[in-house]
């Protein structure tokens, strides 16, 4: 019985918006907590919902690659609501997040058969349409493109693609009123000036090249001031707008033209959070209050206030870390020539490979990790000759890093590396008394002629404790 008192106050706190993260994870489901989603993840799931009689599962059709995508209907309701993910097969958010609300919506059916109430207000207003992951090939390569190498979002009028073609009959058959067009934007977006990552951006997408507002776009910019308040609360100054530029071959715009009021989500960054976990909540949040928004027509008491003075995305405005007030040295190696920020990046959501981005003035940029390098000088450091056998100890490693050495040449083979921390085997750039762009990642940080952090690889190693900062693994 307690068990049951705890799920219920849990899904209480979870449809009225007041969620902490305790009450989210009882309705969260596993295994899709990662950065790649595919098909193999989600066919048990939808095997789950098939044997289920709340909800319709039906197979839409098939990708490139003969994977099924699927077509989940919910309710009965007058008003349709079609909503799609993973359109770009390496945006899995909202995926983990439609599974999400498919476990919120059958805990409150299970409540409702055990008590007679609380089962969803929404569900003899609105018939809910889900399309989670439209493109299973391109999930499979954790890519954007489908197995043709088309960006399925700009296949709204060629429609070339198998993908493209479901996603369209899909919305002629339901002639949806209401459109969700769930993505992830990559997290080096800001929230305009703010400094922080733009962890939700949405957008009621133009329906032609003036942008024009007309009635099922102003419905769609009504939905997006309704939620604001929540997110505001939720994610301060972490909210963005996404640019309305009209794109006629995009799915938004051309349902947009359609007269489908569409909204576009974009999960983005967020401090400490690969996963992108605290977007896949909000997701969930966003769906939740949409459809109690739309069940009512409660939005229509929203002006375009909201939605105008949300900030606009501000393309490349988070660093991945941000190294600040660097000494470079003269050429002759005696006295500062310059105080420098270092900013870099890392691809493949902090997984690929680190690039120095930019050298200079960096305060118009936010970052998820900072390193206050004031009064500490930049050595490219001495490259260790490896002509013979090394087996690296940690006591070993260290030691050579505070000798001034940053990095090891020669037979790569010779390295036995029995260390938990980051070497760095012939790299490029590291040669010349100043850091260079795109090249070095791999350096020393001196204060009073003493080592006191050595960048490997763009990781950062203290050499007080020997202890890692990695700035890319959190992001």
């Amino acid at each position: 019985m307690l068990k049951h008192v705890s799920l219920w106050l849990a899904l209480s706190a979870v449809l009225s918006g007041l969620a902490s993260a305790a009450d989210y994870s009882k309705f969260t489901t596993p295994g899709l907590a990662k950065g790649q989603i595919t098909h193999s993840d989600i066919a048990p799931l939808i095997s789950y919902y098939q044997q289920q009689d709340w909800l319709e599962t039906t197979e839409l059709g098939r990708s490139v690659e003969q994977r099924p995508v699927y077509l989940l209907k919910i309710g009965n309701g007058e008003r349709k609501v079609l909503a799609w993910s993973q359109m770009h097969g390496d945006e899995p958010t909202a995926t983990a997040a439609i599974f999400d609300l498919l476990a919120i919506i059958e805990a409150q059916l299970q409540q409702q058969a055990a008590t007679g109430e609380g089962g969803p207000a929404w569900l003899d207003k609105i018939t809910l349409y889900l399309v989670p992951m439209l493109n299973p090939d391109g999930a499979e390569r954790n890519s954007r493109y489908n197995a043709l190498g088309i960006d399925v979002n700009r296949d709204a009028l060629a429609l070339q693609t198998p993908e493209g073609q479901l996603l369209m009959q899909a919305a002629k058959q339901i002639k949806p009123h209401y459109g969700f067009n769930l993505h992830d934007q990559n997290r080096y977006h800001a929230a305009g000036d703010n400094k922080k990552p733009a962890t939700i951006s949405l957008l009621a997408p133009a329906f032609n090249q003036a942008r024009e507002i007309n009635p099922s776009r102003h419905a769609a910019m009504q939905l997006i001031s309704a939620v604001k308040p929540l997110l505001d609360k939720t994610i301060p100054e972490q909210l963005g707008r996404y640019d309305d530029e009209y794109s006629m071959r995009s799915f938004g715009d051309t349902f947009s033209s359609m007269g489908i009021s569409t909204v576009l989500v974009e999960a983005g960054g967020n401090y400490n959070d690969p996963f992108r976990q605290l977007a896949r909540q909000l997701n969930v949040q966003l769906y939740l209050r949409w459809l109690e928004l739309i069940s009512t027509s409660s939005y229509r008491d929203y002006d375009l206030s909201g939605y105008n003075s949300i900030p606009m995305n501000n393309s490349g405005g988070m660093k991945d870390l941000i190294i600040r007030q660097v000494n470079l040295p003269q050429a002759n190696g005696t006295g500062v020539l310059a105080r420098v920020d270092l900013a870099f990046n890392a691809g493949g959501n902090g997984r690929g490979s680190v690039t120095l981005h930019e050298i200079g003035d960096a305060r118009i940029y936010g970052a998820y990790h900072h390193l206050d390098a004031s009064g500490m000088d930049y050595s490219a450091g001495k490259a260790y000759a490896l002509n013979e056998p090394l087996t690296l100890s940690r006591e070993r490693y260290l030691q050579l890093l505070a000798d001034g050495y940053s990095h090891f040449s020669g037979n790569a083979g010779h390295l036995t590396n029995n260390t938990d921390l980051p070497v760095a085997l012939n790299p490029r750039g590291v040669n010349g008394p100043w850091p260079q762009r795109h090249a070095s990642t791999t350096f020393l940080l001196s204060k009073d002629n003493k080592v006191q952090v050595a960048v490997i690889n763009g990781r950062l190693i203290r050499l007080v404790d020997g202890s890692l900062i990695d700035p890319f693994a959190g992001n």
